[in-house]
């Protein structure tokens, strides 16, 4: 068991808010980091696929609220991103902290890719090397940057789960 329900939800929400409405507010960038994926990535490395496939599934749906794209579309990519980021079974790899910083970036590869091939299958007309050039690189190098942030405030909200499990 990880997480309580309404901890995790509340932990996307922000992230959702964050990347969707707050930095764009700002008008500093015109790239923006990806919270959910980031959280949903790591926690993936941390924990394992059983408890992350839920982050995923609601983190997606908060994130297609909050935008103006085909609902279920974001959902449906970060389960599958979720599903292809967990190694969180294998022991060896929790403990090291570069991993999940790795794994951000080729899931937001995978994540670029995947809107990508959901896009094209609705019929966008899309120049794949030019997007994969100009926006799927560009942010995942992006999220890589904050990922040690992230992975800092995961890893101890996890750690904190990990001690309420031993206590109960």
């Amino acid at each position: 068991m990880g997480l309580r329900w309404w901890t995790a939800t509340t932990l996307l929400f922000v992230a959702a808010l964050l990347q969707t409405s707050f930095l764009p507010a700002l008008g500093l960038v015109s790239a923006r980091p990806d919270f959910v994926l980031q959280c949903i990535v790591i926690w993936a490395v941390l924990r394992g696929v059983r408890e992350t496939l839920p982050w995923a599934f609601i983190g997606g749906l908060l994130l297609d609220l909050f935008s103006g794209g085909t609902f279920g579309t974001t959902a449906l990519v970060l389960v599958l991103v979720a599903f292809c980021s967990s190694v969180g079974e294998i022991s060896l790899l929790k403990s090291n902290a570069l991993i999940p910083i790795v794994m951000v970036f080729w899931a937001s590869v995978l994540d670029g890719l995947l809107t990508l091939f959901f896009l094209a299958s609705q019929h966008y007309h899309l120049d794949w090397l030019a997007t994969l050039r100009q926006v799927v690189v560009p942010n995942a190098l992006l999220n890589t940057a904050c990922a040690p942030l992230t992975y800092w405030l995961m890893s101890r909200i996890e750690r904190r789960a990990r001690q309420r499990l031993q206590l109960a």
